[in-house]
């Protein structure tokens, strides 16, 4: 009876491990065109805040000018950033290596786009896996801009967007 009960336990806590959930990313850029040839998978974001027009056709808001500093991060399904962010001017570009994100951190869901000198007065805007795999299946280059947003986004009158030529992809889309 007592070598039954000693092996139990350890057995029930095994069972429960693997019956556990197990948290993990789920963006799986494998088979996109960078990876399966062997290049570096990257998105190259320009900062379009400062300019008024040429980036709004694929989202849900007007474009307009407000020259500002975004912050760009790949997050996890909890929203929690997941390695280095990218903080750009307006004007300027910076480019996330998104292979970098899967390999030594484990993976990211999504990449979210927030303002660092207006976060929590607009809405931030959040690029979904299929889009971040349509980007890297195209060029590689996304525009980040504000504008009004139609209808309004939450509790906000103006959020950030985005336009990627590579895979013809935008967002926040319209409802």
């Amino acid at each position: 009876m007592k070598h039954t009960t000693s092996i139990v336990g350890p057995v029930l806590v095994f069972a429960a491990v693997l019956a556990a959930p197990i948290a993990s990313a789920e963006c799986d850029i494998s088979e996109t065109k960078c990876a399966v040839n062997g290049g570096k998978c990257n998105i190259k974001f320009r900062n379009r805040t400062s300019d008024s027009s040429g980036s709004d056709g694929s989202s849900a808001i007007s474009q307009t000018s407000s020259a500002q500093t975004i912050v760009v991060k790949a997050i996890d399904e909890e929203s929690n950033h997941i390695g280095n962010k990218l903080q750009i001017v307006a004007g300027a570009s910076k480019t996330m290596n998104v292979e970098n994100k899967v390999n030594k951190d484990k993976g990211f869901d999504a990449i979210k786009i927030d303002s660092k000198d207006f976060s929590g007065h607009l809405a931030p805007v959040t690029m979904s896996c299929e889009h971040v795999q349509a980007v890297l299946n195209g060029n590689g280059t996304c525009k980040v801009f504000h504008g009004y947003a139609y209808g309004h986004v939450g509790p906000y009158d103006f959020a950030l967007g985005y336009q990627c030529d590579g895979g013809n992809v935008g967002g926040p889309k319209r409802d």
